[in-house]
């Protein structure tokens, strides 16, 4: 019988746990790299919370509503893009042997970063504002009745708890991969100042060459955020089901659990996709360097992992 852990498709799988597994160890020594993203929180959640419980959609058409919808979208695609790319310069910092510095990551960012992720931001927004509508054209779902404000109803809504079906969770799946997709893109315009269409080709790029390792950095990613969001849900599920009445203290610190387990699921895709961008162009200068030599063409396994642990400026 063949060895399954020797096989070329289990190595390729492996790559996508390791990155998973370096990127908790980085955060561990780096908790620095988890301020964009609670600060996108920050922001996140507060409007999630004011447009679901108390904007006045009644007030609008359907058109001023899809109009006013594809903003929010719009709003939240830039709000994670921004996130993304501090994180990234944050990295790049660390991988060029600088010393970390939040000011000049913002500076990159909003000068050099965002203008050229703008298309990008529109792109996403686009699709991900079809996807929003098909889900609701779709969905049996009553999304008129979005219920009374109350802190249980703010620790659903945040941790996006909800009854199950395969629309919401194809939907869900989608979204993911899109917003996986672009920050794939993003190391590309941040590490290598490339231009618009240039990032999005070596994105692509990047998927085509690790299709395996990106769809098990994708399931691992997902399979994290079902642990991590586990704990309030089985507390908002055992609330439903036996009718009970907590205190909003419990819910407060619920809140603010799933405010560290959303920012730490999403810091797993930033820097899942981070990571398999760095080990990728390491390899491609492997390729280069093998080519050249005349010597065989390496596998992406055949090069060692790029590690923000090892002191060794890796995008120098």
């Amino acid at each position: 019988m063949r060895n399954i852990s020797k096989s070329p498709f289990f190595d390729r799988t492996k790559t996508g746990w390791e990155i998973i597994k370096h990127s908790i160890k980085v955060i561990s020594r780096y908790p620095i790299l988890m301020f964009p993203i609670l600060l996108c929180w920050l922001i996140y959640a507060p409007c999630i919370i004011y447009f679901k419980y108390f904007f006045n959609w009644d007030a609008f058409n359907f058109s001023q509503i899809l109009l006013i919808v594809f903003f929010i979208i719009f709003g939240f695609c830039t709000l994670f893009s921004i996130a993304a790319f501090l994180l990234l310069e944050l990295i790049e910092q660390l991988e060029r042997g600088q010393k970390l510095r939040i000011s000049k990551a913002i500076y990159e960012t909003f000068i050099e970063d965002i203008p050229r992720a703008f298309p990008i931001i529109i792109i996403w927004s686009l699709i991900f504002f079809i996807l929003t509508v098909l889900e609701a054209l779709v969905s049996k779902e009553d999304k008129k009745d979005k219920g009374e404000f109350s802190l249980k109803n703010a620790a659903k809504t945040l941790a996006g708890y909800e009854k199950f079906s395969l629309t919401k969770l194809t939907f869900d799946a989608l979204q993911k991969g899109l917003r996986m997709m672009a920050f794939l893109i993003y190391p590309a315009i941040a590490w290598e100042n490339l231009s618009t269409i240039k990032a999005i080709k070596k994105g692509f790029t990047t998927l085509r060459m690790n299709v395996t390792e990106c769809v098990s950095g994708y399931l691992l990613t997902w399979a994290a955020a079902a642990i991590v969001f586990f704990p309030p849900g089985l507390l908002l599920y055992i609330s439903d089901k036996a009718d009970l009445e907590l205190p909003d203290p419990v819910w407060l610190v619920t809140i603010i659990y799933i405010a560290f387990a959303w920012s730490f699921t999403l810091y797993l895709e930033q820097m899942f996709t981070a990571l398999l961008y760095m080990w990728n162009k390491k390899w491609e200068a492997e390729v280069y360097a093998a080519e050249k030599a005349g010597k065989p063409i390496p596998k992406l396994r055949d090069v060692k992992q790029p590690s923000l642990l090892d002191d060794i400026p890796d995008l120098i």
